[in-house]
Formats: structure tokens, C-alpha cells, sequence
């Protein structure tokens, strides 16, 4: 990755950061076949797809990491260098989506959860390309397999427990059997994948196909909120490392950034204040749009100004890149 960071003072990535994240995986399905062998299924009833909206998953998940991907936009030079996608393409997207919410709102809503899930395989996925995998034909049904498989399941789930009923019937008796022959195919996949690629990278590449694999053995077994949780959880620390690890560095740079310009009286670094300001910036949000008749559509709109924009900062070349690199 081309960069900046020359400097010793400069932040880097530690690489196991990545792979830790995925320690997830063991401990959930460590409680799930507890729950199952020994617990007489105590927890089932509590895993549900319904499950996302306790209070404090909504306050650690998904918009705190969102907020904090918009804080290094508030900087001169970068307005400057994505004036087009923030004053042209930014609104066009947010146009069209407004406009299918009101028009469908279940299509619009299916959209932004298939936005939402190749957001989380890309990002999963592109990091092994960091790490040294080769963007070959393997490669690309490595990632295409997940997405394909995880997105009718989220679907179907989401949708199913946000539209009672509004699910197209006939695509009902494809979830299980999609679950099964995808996780037969990441498994084929990543045994190619594992031996096409450098030694550097093929751990993390097991640690991300077994993340599939268990989050689909998760619901089958009808513990879907650990499958939701454990692809947030994973998503979530990748992003804060590259989002306070940039920030940190451009901040070393150049005091460009109005938003921690304006929050500059206060003593505490960055790599700190970059999640507190996220984290307090998220639960203003959600308190202000609770109640609202178009809460829920202020959200989508904020996660997909959040996809469109992780599209574009992390391009080869562009200012983000140049400030982020990842250390062996």
C-alpha cells in the first residue's frame, strides 16, 4: 500500500488486530453448542433476528463505526479532493434512495440491506488483499459466494421481522438450502483460495471463511443474532482500527480537521477521542430520530452515505490511503 507514514511517530495497523477480531467466532459457538448440549436450549428463545434492537447492541453497533467514517471528511483538503462525490454523486444517491423509500419502502429497504452486506464482504474480504492475497479469479468467487448466500438469508430475516409476511413466498424454501450449498462452496473456495495464496495471508483467510461458515451454522441452528452479532463485531473493530489509525496520522499531518479542531481543548488523544465522539455522535442520532414517522429512513439514509463514501476513501490513491498502512 503506498503512504505517507515514514515517520516513527507516524501510527501503523498492527496485522493481528484483524485476525483477534475474528476470536469471536470460537467464543459464540463455544456458548451455542453449550446452549445446545448442556443448557436445554435456555438461550434459543433470546436469538432471534428480534434481538438487534436491545439497547445495548443498538449503542455499541453499526453507527457509532458509521459516525467516526465521516470524521475525516470534515478536512479542507479532502472537500477539496472529493468535492464531485460529496456535492454531486453523494446527493444523487441519496436522492434516488429517499425517493424508492417513499415510493417502495420494502424494495428501498432490501436495497440498503444488500448495500449493507457487500459493505461487510468487501470489507472482510479486501483486507486479505492488504495482507498480500492475489485479486485473481479465486479471488473474486471467494467473495461473490458469501455475498450471494448471506444476502437473500439477511433478507429474508430482516425483512421478515421488519414487513411481517413480505417476504416473496416462493424464495422462502431456497434460505436453508442456499445456506447449505454456500457454505459447501466458501469451503471449496477457500481451500483454492489457501492454496493459490502467500503464507502470510492464508491464516487470515481460514480465520474469514470460518467466519461464513459459522455464521451460517448459527441460523440453522436458529441462533441468528449470533451470526448479526458476530458479523458487526467483526465489521466494527476492522473499521475503527483504519478510522483511527488515518485519523490520528492526518491529524500529525495537518490540523485541517474542523471537527477535532473544534474539540481540540479537550486533553485526550485521537486514537481515543476518535470512538468517544463516535459513540456520543450515534446516541444523539438515534435519540433524535426515535419517534420520528421517518427515523428509520434517516438511518438508511446515513448508512448509505456511510457505503458510498468507504467506496471511494479507500481507493487506491487517494488522501485516506496514503495515511493508513498495516504492520506486520
Amino acid at each position: 500500500m503506498e503512504n505517507n507514514l515514514t515517520s516513527k511517530s507516524l501510527m501503523k495497523i498492527p496485522k493481528n488486530i484483524f485476525v483477534y477480531a475474528y476470536l469471536i467466532i470460537p467464543v459464540l459457538a463455544l456458548v451455542v453448542l453449550l446452549d445446545m448440549f448442556y443448557l436445554n436450549n435456555i438461550l434459543l428463545p433470546y436469538s432471534g433476528i428480534d434481538a438487534i434492537l436491545l439497547p445495548l447492541f443498538v449503542f455499541i453497533f453499526n453507527l457509532p463505526h458509521i459516525i467516526a467514517s465521516f470524521f475525516s471528511f470534515f478536512d479542507k483538503d479532502y472537500v477539496k479532493h472529493y468535492k464531485k462525490h460529496l456535492f454531486f454523486y453523494l446527493p444523487l444517491v441519496l436522492l434516488a434512495t429517499a425517493a424508492l423509500l417513499f415510493v417502495n419502502p420494502l424494495l428501498g429497504f432490501i436495497l440498503f440491506l444488500v448495500a449493507d452486506v457487500w459493505h461487510g464482504v468487501k470489507q472482510k474480504v479486501g483486507i486479505a488483499l492488504i495482507l498480500g492475497a492475489r485479486p485473481n479469479w479465486i479471488y473474486k468467487v471467494w467473495m461473490w459466494i458469501p455475498f450471494l448466500s448471506t444476502s437473500l438469508v439477511f433478507a429474508y430475516f430482516m425483512v421478515d421481522f421488519m414487513f411481517r409476511g413480505q417476504f416473496p413466498e416462493t424464495l422462502v424454501p431456497f434460505v436453508s438450502p442456499v445456506l447449505f450449498v454456500g457454505a459447501i462452496l466458501i469451503f471449496v473456495s477457500m481451500i483454492a483460495m489457501l492454496w493459490s495464496s502467500q503464507p502470510k495471508v492464508r491464516f487470515y483467510i481460514f480465520c474469514v471463511s470460518m467466519f461464513f461458515l459459522a455464521s451460517y451454522f448459527f441460523v440453522l441452528a436458529g441462533y441468528i443474532f449470533f451470526a448479526v452479532l458476530a458479523f458487526r463485531f467483526v465489521h466494527d473493530v476492522s473499521a475503527f482500527a483504519f478510522y483511527i489509525t488515518h485519523d490520528y496520522n492526518r491529524a500529525k499531518e495537518a490540523k485541517a480537521n474542523w471537527i477535532y479542531n473544534l474539540f481540540s481543548m479537550i486533553p485526550m488523544p485521537i486514537l481515543i477521542l476518535t470512538p468517544i465522539l463516535s459513540y456520543l455522535f450515534a446516541y444523539l442520532i438515534r435519540q433524535g430520530s426515535d419517534g420520528l414517522a421517518v427515523g428509520y429512513g434517516i438511518i438508511v439514509l446515513i448508512g448509505m452515505s456511510h457505503f458510498y463514501l468507504e467506496g471511494i476513501m479507500w481507493k487506491r490513491d487517494s488522501p485516506h490511503r496514503k495515511h493508513v498502512a498495516v504492520k506486520d
